[in-house]
């Protein structure tokens, strides 16, 4: 991968793709640690606002408040971010968000050296910090991937959740070293500073991100730009996969982390060093999984069965963990969980990046954002409740079945279905409408489109199945209203409907038509080559 002048990128031949060629391109490179600088900084300001809670109001509930302030923004923020992210230039959103961030924490470390910091304020600063963070994180992903060949994808996703877990784990060592030596409002400073480096890398960026499509249209309403999404989560296989998996990996696996202090203070006796060298145990198995194991299996093993194993391997790491009690071996324990975690995360990141058209990547990703986030909530209730009435063993054991079971889903929804996809824009396939003889309703008044079809009775089956298959991809797709209708007195007589919430929208449809749709309709058009040419009509809605 090299830079060509403008920032346009193109792959380079005979160069494999390996678990650190991502780093040929300098502007990944640089993106990477400037987005491991800005992780390291969030995990000292968790650690930063933990701490001075526990001083302003030393209240499990207030405490607990921290954790809150830091993941509602993802429930309410998720979905708007992720559209904002597809409508508008990524690298903008990411320069603002990080602008407000370096601003607020900056106030919140300035109120707290001067001592004027209280409890609703430090929630108030987390909670607006966690909105910024969910800004970030919806956009960053695209961005990073748009700067890298598509063989090299999988390397870069894996590279993105190893920057995670390192942040996780430099960020929480060194910002509690700081708070032991001067106080919490260094480790606000000291993150304030992360957005700065941010800042710069995002400056050297082209001003219209390779993922972001260029267009001579006008902006999409951010309205229906969500309703599409909904569509779109509605209608297609490859959403259906994405978060069904995840939901419930998420789900079952939150038992470990979540009930990962509890064992290791009351069922182990460890303080809080035994308790992070646990923690930073299975960060450290993330790192080396994502490095030198994945890489290396990536090649040999196929995604479905990558995903089948880890699984497996994770679900006998919580279920050793409720019974183990030597301290060497349950660190390696966790180590072998962080190695089979970062391998599960990193396989849906590049089933959400590559089961979706780029015009809506960035909205799928908001949404596996949202399941990861709920099912890790919910989850802690789940298990948090059951360990309270069962005993941390129990419940460990009862989520590694569960979580062993979730193997079951990929009968039905199995990752191998999306590749027969094909997200590709298709070009030239479908060529503009004719020139229009009227002129356009100065409201947004829908577009009906007409596909009279004249076919062999003896292929109605054939050909309704592959119209209606076409029609699902056209709804995943961004098309508002879509059926089928066959004529009562000529069953060879069918014709389609087609239906689009404004003249703009139908031209933007045009530009984001994939070869998923090329596909079908040339396997249609097979079953029509001996009949008459399909009749497209276009008409406009005259509302008064």
């Amino acid at each position: 991968m090299v830079e060509r002048e403008g920032g346009q990128l193109h792959e380079e031949e005979n160069i494999p793709a390996s678990s650190l060629s991502p780093f040929r391109s300098n502007l990944y490179s640089t993106l990477w640690i400037a987005a491991l600088f800005l992780y390291i900084g969030a995990s000292m300001y968790d650690v930063g606002a933990s701490w001075l809670m526990t001083s302003l109001a030393p209240n499990p509930l207030f405490v607990s408040l921290i954790t809150t302030a830091t993941t509602l923004p993802i429930f309410l923020f998720a979905i708007p971010s992720g559209t904002l992210s597809d409508i508008f230039d990524r690298r903008n959103i990411l320069i603002i968000t990080c602008a407000y961030m370096l601003i607020i924490s900056m106030i919140l470390g300035m109120l707290t050296l001067v001592g004027v910091t209280t409890p609703i304020v430090l929630l108030i600063f987390t909670f607006a910090l966690g909105a910024g963070m969910t800004m970030i994180r919806t956009p960053i992903i695209p961005i990073m991937s748009g700067l890298v060949s598509s063989s090299e994808l999988p390397a870069a996703l894996t590279l993105n959740a190893v920057a995670s877990n390192l942040g996780r784990i430099v960020g929480s060592a060194v910002g509690g070293f700081i708070i032991a030596i001067v106080a919490p409002w260094a480790v606000f400073f000291l993150n304030s500073a992360s957005f700065i480096g941010m800042i710069i890398v995002l400056s050297r960026l082209p001003k219209k991100s390779q993922i972001n499509q260029q267009s001579s249209l006008p902006p999409e309403n951010i309205i229906r730009a969500i309703r599409a999404q909904i569509r779109y989560i509605r209608y297609s296989q490859a959403a259906h996969v994405l978060i069904v998996r995840a939901g419930l990996f998420t789900l079952c696996s939150s038992a470990l982390l979540s009930l990962l202090p509890i064992l290791a203070k009351h069922d182990l006796g460890l303080d809080s060093t035994g308790f992070g060298l646990l923690l930073g145990s299975f960060g450290i198995g993330a790192i080396i999984g994502g490095i030198v194991i994945l890489p290396k299996l990536r090649s040999k093993v196929s995604v479905e069965s990558l995903i089948t194993y880890s699984i497996g391997l994770l679900a006998i790491v919580i279920f050793a963990m409720g019974y183990l009690r030597d301290f060497a071996i349950l660190c390696i324990i966790m180590g072998i969980g962080g190695v089979a975690y970062i391998t599960i995360i990193s396989k849906f990141y590049t089933i959400g990046i590559k089961s979706a058209p780029k015009w809506i990547g960035a909205r799928v990703l908001a949404v596996y954002l949202l399941i990861l986030n709920g099912g890790l909530a919910v989850g802690s209730i789940i298990w948090g409740s059951m360990a309270n009435t069962l005993g941390i063993p129990i419940t460990l054991s009862v989520a590694s079945l569960a979580l062993g079971v979730t193997i079951l889903a990929k009968k039905r929804y199995n990752t191998t279905l999306l590749d027969e996809l094909d997200f590709t824009p298709s070009g030239d396939h479908w060529s503009l409408p004719p020139d229009l003889s009227i002129d356009l309703p100065q409201n947004d008044n829908q577009v009906l489109i007409t596909i009279d079809y004249k076919i062999d009775p003896k292929l109605s089956n054939e050909f309704e199945k592959s119209v209606r298959e076409l029609g699902r991809i056209l709804k995943s797709e961004g098309m508002a209203y879509w059926e089928l209708f066959q004529d009562t007195t000529d069953i060879g007589h069918y014709i389609e409907i087609r239906i689009a919430d404004t003249w703009t929208d139908h031209m933007r449809q045009h530009e984001r038509v994939t070869k998923n749709v090329q596909i079908m309709e040339d396997k249609i058009r097979l079953l029509l080559k001996d009949g008459p040419k399909p009749i497209v009509s276009h008409y406009i809605g005259k509302s008064a």
